[in-house]
Order: structure tokens, then sequence, then C-alpha cells
């Protein structure tokens, strides 16, 4: 008598079942893990724009705090406050002046906005009394800051700057009337900075706002 032994196995619906559902588990996985790839990047590019931004509003309002005789200005030309001159000799020790309403709302109007300020010791200017600038380079999408006659862009070329806006206040009020010797001064200066840019060079991706304000820490009341 012969044995007959029966073998069983995969019937070939079987294989292109397991094959269809095997395809689709892997076009899934890897669809959700380029998801998360993309989203990881996305958040990094963030992370990297609010740590410049976070950096360079750090570094102005440390020495804006120290600092005295605040004096804002805004300008259409490549004038000297940005590039020509020493600003130690363009702006003497008391000069101070205000910009309540920043660079104003006419945005063809101004190329450069910024504020000078004397720095609250010679740490970094070497000179005691020595004016530092930091502005806003509009056609360059870039921040400054200059001191004496060098300037150095304080935020990643990675990043476009949209908007700087820099509101002094409370610099420009007398200390006394001549009239009555009496205190006129109630306002302590303060600057308000106001920064908006966006990781794309064309400005058309996703924008950040950054915004504080700092007061002098010697006292001009």
């Amino acid at each position: 008598m012969r044995l007959f032994r029966s073998q069983s196995g995969f019937t070939l619906i079987e294989m292109i079942v397991s094959l269809a559902i095997f395809g689709i588990v892997v076009t899934v996985s890897v669809g959700a893990l380029l998801v998360l790839v993309g989203t990881n990047q996305r958040l990094q590019g963030e992370q990297r724009i609010m740590t410049n931004l976070s950096f360079a509003l750090d570094s102005m309002t440390r020495e804006i705090r120290t600092g005295s005789a605040y004096w804002c200005f805004t300008s259409s030309n490549n004038n000297q406050y940005t590039n020509n001159g020493n600003l130690d000799s363009i702006l003497n020790k008391t000069a101070v002046l205000d910009c309540a309403n920043g660079h104003g709302n006419n945005a063809n109007a101004w190329n450069f906005h910024g504020m000078a300020f004397l720095e609250g010791g010679d740490s970094i200017s070497g000179t005691v009394d020595n004016r530092i600038l930091y502005f806003y380079d509009k056609p360059n999408k870039t921040i400054y800051r200059r001191v004496g006659t060098t300037k150095q862009a304080i935020v990643s070329s990675e990043i476009n700057v949209i908007d700087v806006d820099f509101f002094v206040t409370g610099s420009e009020d007398l200390n006394t009337d001549p009239a009555s010797d009496t205190l006129t001064d109630i306002k302590q200066p303060t600057v308000t900075i106001y920064i908006r840019a966006s990781e794309n060079a064309d400005g058309s991706g996703k924008q950040f706002e950054v915004q504080t304000t700092v007061t002098q820490r010697t006292l001009d009341v």
C-alpha cells in the first residue's frame, strides 16, 4: 500500500492578499515617518528663528538698560549714523531724542531706523561714555550693532527680518525748570523693541513676532 501525505501551503490568492496588506502597512508607515521628519525640520527651523530673535533682544535690552542718553532716529538714506563717521563725534554726551511713534506708518519713507545710547561703562567700547547704536537696515533685512565706526549684524543671515521698531519715550524730559528751579522730569526713559521676522528669504513663510520693553536702570526723574 502506498501512503500519501497531504502537504498544505498558501494559495496564490492568499499570497496576493498578504502582499497587498503588507504594501498598505509599509506605505502608511513610510508616510507617517516622512510627516514626522518634515514636522521635526519645521520645528527646528522655528526654534532656530526664535532662539536667534531672543538672543538679539537679550543683547539689546541688556546694554540699553544699563545705558543712558537715549537717542532715536529714522532715515530714508544710508546716512552717517549707520555707516559713516564716529558716533561719539556725531552725537555729544547729552544728545537725546524720543520717538514715541517709532518709525511711523509710512513704510516708504524710511530705510533705516534705530537708537543710540551711552554705554554704561567701558567694557564694550573701551572708553567711558561712548555711543552704541542698534539699527534696522530695511534694504538688507537685518539688525546691526555699531560701536564707533564698526557695525556687525546681530541676527543670522538665514533669517529674514521683515520689520523692527524702536519706541523711545522719557529721554527728552527736562531735569529742571530754569524759571522755577523745580523738577519737571516725571518719566523714566523707556524703550520698547518690536521685531517681526520670517525664515523664508522672501518673507512668504510663517512669521514670528517678539517684543520687549526695557527701562533705563539709572534713575532719571
